[in-house]
């Protein structure tokens, strides 16, 4: 059996000859002088195969084109992806660990889960796109739309059940902030990932899912309906499907999940900066732009590294705020 470390050394050699051969696409000087000077590893938060690991690969694919070494990308997966983001708060500030993760960060930020809190820990280094959350439940189910859900839920306490990717995360604290707002009371139930979800919503086993567009998917096999979208604007794509926000008691409510990149708050601010704009130009390629759709993400605007720092402080002290008002506690 290899080891961990043959597989890291082999995933390097793989990188390594793979690079030699690509286009150098990117320009190079937009990073600080003298890095990289190693290996740059990209963890992400959660397993192979992903929305957050595809655009990860992607980005860190035209990242690597040209430099003298290789972008590799490590899926530091488990507890809700607490071990990869306590090994970066760790890491070294060279620019050499680079952090991948979505919205859930800013929540266990809130519940303490790190080993730091983030808006000291980590600087952000810059978004790489966004996912609105939509609604589905089976197609046979007694509810067409969130206002019969949420009479049906009253109804019946304690009946209807609700799938997320994990204690903690983003759609678990959005469907805990959708119970608080609409006074009903449903069963969670958390899964490793959104395919487990998504056949057990299609068999009729799980009674809604808040899920990115790709979701559609089952729409289009007869399996589920859109009941509808955790934005505060009707989606131009869908302007059919009304928003959660425009229900009685639900004004305001929105979901969404962010990718991001981050280093440890130490880092130079040379290197993320340089970081940042290469990014920028990276989300501007037409390939990773359309990977990146065909996944339901929006590729980001691109901002400054600064102006990223303040929203995730306001994210942190956004949840802060919800989960003091309705009293949420995670039970592991």
């Amino acid at each position: 059996m290899k080891t961990q470390a043959s597989l890291y050394g082999a995933a390097l050699a793989l990188s390594t000859a793979v690079l030699s051969t690509a286009a150098i696409a990117q320009d190079k000087r937009f990073l600080a002088p003298g890095y990289p000077s190693k290996p740059i590893r990209v963890m992400t938060t959660v397993t192979a195969g992903g929305g957050l690991d595809i655009i990860t690969r992607g980005v860190s694919a035209k990242l690597g084109e040209g430099l003298a070494f290789p972008v590799i990308v490590d899926n530091v997966s488990g507890a809700n992806g607490v071990i990869a983001v306590n090994t970066a708060i760790n890491a070294a500030p060279d620019g050499h660990t680079i952090l991948s993760g979505g919205g859930s960060m800013p929540i266990n930020t809130v519940f303490k889960k790190f080993d730091a809190d983030l808006r000291t820990a980590l600087a952000p280094v810059a978004q790489m796109s966004s996912q609105p959350y939509l609604f589905f439940v089976p197609v046979n189910s007694p509810v067409n739309n969130v206002k019969e859900l949420i009479a049906y839920a009253k109804k019946n306490p304690g009946k209807l059940n609700y799938g997320s990717s994990g204690v903690g995360s983003v759609i678990h604290m959005g469907m805990e902030l959708f119970e608080y707002m609409a006074g009903v009371d449903m069963v969670h139930v958390a899964y490793k990932g959104n395919g487990a979800a998504n056949i057990d919503l299609a068999a009729g086993r799980l009674d809604l899912l808040a899920g990115s567009i790709s979701g559609l998917q089952l729409v289009r096999q007869g399996k589920a309906k859109i009941i509808g979208a955790a934005t505060l604007q009707r989606m131009p794509d869908y302007p059919d499907v009304p928003t959660v926000a425009a229900e009685p008691g639900m004004a305001g409510y929105e979901l969404s999940n962010t990718y991001a990149l981050y280093v440890p708050a130490r880092t130079p601010v040379a290197i993320i900066n340089g970081l940042n704009r290469a990014v920028a130009q990276a989300l501007n390629d037409p390939e990773l732009r359309k990977k990146m759709l065909a996944d339901a993400s929006t590729p980001a605007t691109p901002r400054p590294a600064e102006d990223l720092k303040k929203i995730l402080s306001s994210e942190i002290d956004r949840w802060e705020a919800v989960v003091k008002k309705a009293n949420i506690k995670l039970e592991e």
